[in-house]
């Protein structure tokens, strides 16, 4: 079948009607997994319903394993410059400073957590796959899914491109892969189609975020805050802007989105009303009596509900699944998302390794295995205090895991500094 060219206003748009690997959503997530794909010789496609990458998003910090996976795709000298740097985590609760993690004791040449807006890392992906000639299809959806054995078979629509959330399907096509990547998130069609479940690790919780301008506190240091069993965390993002993202109980004096979406919507034609700005002052004055800087300007604000859930695996045969189609988590520890880049390159790395060395379908197995058991230990809230554990820490041991911007190695050496391991 002779392959369909569609035009659109910043790139032209080939679909490969039968890759070896078919990525179905472009978030960080999936652009980062086609692109470590693509840099070992794999022919990929990735698509994604939206019509451009992420506007504004939540995710805003990158791990410090994030950024040495993408030192490894040469990009941190691209995006570094555009990052604001973070070296010391603290922990508050009413007016003391409880605990604090120093990323600098971490091995590697950035042993930090850069503060990066994910529409300029998705950016960042997307330049460097059309580089090596592979084209995110913007504005195609997976309508259907047909999981063989041997290959899959995606049925992909075209959308018009200004249609919106119900845009009309333009046109319809056939995609035959030997192996599918689902990230498209927490609906995900790819983990729909596997049936495997989605398991519930607790209540959604509601958060409030506002980004604004202040002068101080310190820019180099995150903070997170406990009042009353409800965090929060406060995060500097550079040139006198941070975020605060607070726990609430409902939505009173917040708008509710309508759906969830990779855009946040205007809340109001004027969308920052001052009964927000009120809301704010109200819940620093309970929630962090120190934080005494004057509130310039509130930038955008916005109530959001997240999830903690699991899937039941991470897929199986030539179906599998990383980032948030596979975890949701709280937003403090921004972890879904860089697990998420943790879980793209080693499964790049095996089906690289299953298309180009012939190695057996069964080495997808130790993948689901490996990063299914570290979610359920951070899900778990699994640190165990030691003798070194203040009171403090002892106290609220479960509660502090989700809550570090890190995995894997660096985060037993970060627990270690206040006294905690990992089960």
């Amino acid at each position: 079948m002779e392959p369909r060219t569609q035009e659109r206003e910043d790139t032209l748009q080939i679909p490969d009607e039968m890759p070896e690997v078919l990525v179905v959503g472009a978030g960080p997530v999936g652009l980062y997994a086609a692109l470590m794909l693509a840099e070992q010789g794999v022919r990929v496609q990735i698509v994604d319903q939206e019509r451009r990458p992420a506007a504004r998003s939540y995710a805003l910090a990158l791990h410090p394993q994030s950024l040495r996976l993408l030192g490894e795709a040469g990009l941190t000298d691209e995006l570094l410059p555009m990052a604001h740097r973070v070296d010391t985590l603290a922990f508050y609760e009413g007016s003391g400073r409880q605990a604090a993690l120093d990323f600098s004791a971490l091995e590697g040449d950035l042993p930090c957590v850069a503060v990066l807006p994910q529409q300029i890392l998705e950016g960042a992906l997307e330049s460097r796959l059309l580089r090596r000639g592979v084209p995110v299809l913007w504005n195609h959806r997976v309508s259907e899914l047909a999981l063989g054995h041997g290959a899959m078979v995606a049925e992909v629509e075209r959308l018009e491109r200004a249609g919106g959330e119900h845009a009309a399907v333009e046109d319809r096509f056939e995609v035959r892969a030997d192996f599918l990547l689902g990230t498209d998130g927490h609906h995900s069609l790819v983990r729909r189609s596997l049936e495997i479940p989605f398991e519930d690790f607790g209540p959604a919780e509601l958060y409030a975020v506002f980004e604004f301008t202040a002068d101080g506190p310190a820019e180099r240091e995150a903070r997170v805050i406990f009042h009353d069993g409800r965090p929060g965390v406060l995060w500097p993002l550079g040139g006198r802007r941070f975020r605060w993202s607070l726990q609430i109980e409902d939505w009173e004096g917040f708008e509710e989105p309508r759906f969830k979406s990779r855009h946040f919507p205007r809340v109001s034609d004027e969308p920052f009303p001052y009964l927000v700005r009120d809301r704010l002052h109200q819940l620093l004055a309970e929630r962090a009596p120190w934080f005494r800087p004057e509130i310039g300007e509130i930038l955008w604000s916005m109530a959001v509900r997240f999830e903690r859930r699991l899937a039941g695996r991470f897929g199986q045969g030539r179906a599998w699944l990383a980032g948030d189609a596979a975890h949701l988590a709280g937003p403090i520890g921004i972890q879904s998302m860089n697990l998420g880049l943790v879980e793209a390159r080693d499964l790049a790395r095996r089906l690289a390794s299953i298309l180009r060395e012939d190695y057996p379908l069964s080495l997808l197995d130790r993948y689901d295995a490996t990063h299914h058991a570290e979610w359920r230990r951070l899900l778990g809230g699994q640190a165990a205090p030691g003798p070194d554990a203040t009171p403090w820490v002892r106290e609220h041991a479960a509660s502090l895991l989700p809550c570090i911007p890190a995995s894997g190695p660096d985060l037993a050496v970060l627990l270690g500094q206040i006294g905690l391991a990992v089960r």
